[in-house]
C-alpha cells in the first residue's frame, strides 16, 4: 500500500467533527473506523501481513465493542450456519438450496483457523475462555416442514460442511438421549 494513505483529518471532517489542528494530522496506512470485533480482526490480519504498515483505529464511543460488538446488541457468536433454516429455503423444484449456508459455514471454518493461529502465535492464551461449542437444534413440525428439514439434512450431509447430525421423531416431547 502506498503511503498516499489515508488521512484521518478527512475522515474526522466527513463528520462534521475535525477539530484536529492541522500540524497533529497524520496519515496512516489503514484507518479502521470503529473499535468493535471486526475492525480488531481485521487490524490482527493487517497486522501479521503487512507488520510494516500504518494502522489506527477511531472510535466515537467511550469504549472499545459498545456497538454492535456490545453483547447486548449481538449475540458474540460465529456459528457454522448449519441450525438456521432461513440460510437453505426451499426452490420452486423442491430442492433445498445450501449455497448461503455452505459459504457461512467455510467462512466460520477460516475464522476457527484464524482463532487458532492467534492461540498458537501466543495471541490469544485462553481461547476457552470465549470459543464455546454450543449443540443446536431445529424443531419443525408438519408434514411439509419435516419433508423439507429431511431434504435440508441430506443436502447439507452431501456438502461435508456439518459436524454430527442426528434426526429424531419426537411425538409430544424429546426423546431420552437428546443432547441441549
Amino acid at each position: 500500500m502506498c503511503k498516499s494513505a489515508v488521512n484521518l483529518a478527512l475522515a474526522m471532517s466527513a463528520t462534521g467533527k475535525d477539530t484536529t489542528p492541522a500540524q497533529e494530522r497524520k496519515d496512516v496506512d489503514v484507518l479502521l473506523i470503529g473499535a468493535g470485533v471486526m475492525s480488531a480482526t481485521l487490524g490482527a490480519w493487517l497486522q501479521d501481513l503487512e507488520p510494516d504498515w500504518s494502522i489506527e483505529m477511531v472510535e466515537r464511543l467511550d469504549s472499545v465493542a459498545e456497538e454492535s460488538s456490545n453483547g447486548w446488541n449481538n449475540a458474540g457468536t460465529g456459528h457454522a450456519a448449519l441450525a438456521e433454516l432461513n440460510y437453505t429455503p426451499q426452490k420452486a423444484d423442491g430442492s433445498i438450496d445450501i449455497s448461503k449456508a455452505v459459504a457461512i459455514n467455510e467462512s466460520f471454518q477460516i475464522s476457527r483457523q484464524f482463532y487458532a493461529y492467534h492461540v498458537q502465535k501466543g495471541n490469544l492464551q485462553n481461547p476457552k475462555s470465549f470459543i464455546h461449542t454450543t449443540p443446536h437444534m431445529s424443531f419443525v413440525w408438519g408434514d411439509d416442514n419435516v419433508s423439507f428439514l429431511r431434504k435440508r439434512f441430506q443436502a447439507l450431509q452431501k456438502a461435508r460442511c456439518s459436524a454430527v447430525w442426528t434426526t429424531q421423531k419426537m411425538p409430544g416431547r424429546l426423546q431420552s438421549g437428546s443432547r441441549w
